[in-house]
């Protein structure tokens, strides 16, 4: 990305606080993967005190996935800036595999190494809420990031708000096909996760209240190409008069891309999170748009409010980031 579009992305950041159409699956358990830690390892330090002799913080991270591309970015992302930001800090990033049982189980391996503060990416709104009450239990603070609970008894919340993402798709979408409107579909990320409930809610803010449209179809493909372009060759064997695919990420988008060219058949296809590949596909021409999720300043931001809750100092409830749409005007100044 462009230094002037990160700057004034960087400068947007401010301070805040279902249903479908169709059926949807459940995805199952991603398969095994070691932890890592800050250098591929999970053990303890050798000792409480950094290089240049200062105190040691010990920061736990529980990434929900790092297999979806943007998840898999967003922890890069906080790793890297933790090493090449803070040398006091001692970072143990955990890869929870798109399994509830894990990441509770990672959160009790990090409260056993006595970490003094959790940035929690929430595999399931609900389910990962245990983790907060096993954290109270220990005294830990935790942050979010990206993704939320349903508890509001976290310290702080970093991340952006899905309901606009959704927002940005629908009328986007909408501006797309005319006032004469159109059929389309909806591909939802993994259920239960607070992006997808988002994401949703946005979308009925949108073009799912306008009766101009009609939605064919709604199915969680669990944030997987493989399964978006499966679903979506499925569909555009039902659907002869579909129009849009409307994709809550990224990866979806590409799998529906996929499908659609495989078969010679032009729709208006938007997802969210501007991956590299999209973000390409959006310049060729070939995909409708994206709206960029900015992992590296959600990565930076939920970084230093950890450190500053672990050194006794104020944070704010919430930092959000804004989305931005990128369509093939403006998609330039976000390729590297």
């Amino acid at each position: 990305m462009k230094k002037k579009v990160l700057a004034a992305i960087m400068a947007g950041v401010m301070l805040l606080g279902l249903t479908a159409c169709g059926s949807k699956e459940q995805a199952p358990a991603e398969t095994d993967t070691p932890e890592t830690g800050a250098a591929g390892e999970t053990e303890e330090p050798a000792n409480e005190e950094n290089a240049s002799g200062g105190e040691t913080i010990k920061i736990g991270v529980l990434m929900k996935t790092m297999s979806d591309t943007y998840s898999n970015k967003l922890g890069e992302a906080i790793q890297a800036y933790a090493t090449d930001t803070y040398s006091e800090v001692e970072l143990y990033l955990m890869d929870g595999q798109a399994d509830i049982a894990k990441q509770i189980s990672q959160a009790e391996d990090l409260i056993a190494k006595q970490v003094d503060v959790i940035i929690l990416n929430p595999q399931d709104a609900d389910g990962s809420a245990q983790v907060l009450d096993l954290a109270a239990d220990a005294d830990i603070p935790v942050i979010e990031v990206n993704t939320e609970t349903t508890r509001t008894d976290y310290v702080s919340f970093v991340g952006s708000d899905d309901r606009q993402a959704g927002e940005i798709m629908g009328n986007f979408v909408m501006e797309q096909l005319g006032a004469d409107g159109g059929q389309y579909a909806i591909l939802e990320g993994e259920m239960g996760q607070s992006a997808q409930l988002l994401r949703y809610e946005g979308l009925e803010n949108t073009i799912l209240a306008n009766e101009a449209f009609d939605c064919a179809a709604t199915l969680s493909a669990n944030w997987s190409r493989d399964e978006a372009m499966a679903t979506t060759e499925d569909w555009l064997g039902k659907y002869a008069d579909l129009k849009a695919i409307i994709c809550e990420n990224d990866d979806m988008s590409m799998g529906a891309l996929q499908a659609a060219e495989s078969q010679n058949r032009e729709l208006v296809i938007i997802g969210t999170d501007a991956i590299p590949d999209a973000l390409q596909a959006v310049k060729d021409g070939r995909l409708s748009g994206t709206v960029l999720q900015d992992a590296d300043t959600q990565a930076s931001t939920s970084v230093d409010v950890a450190v500053k809750v672990a050194k006794g100092e104020t944070v704010e409830a919430r930092y959000d980031v804004p989305f931005q749409l990128i369509t093939i005007d403006n998609v330039d100044d976000f390729i590297e």
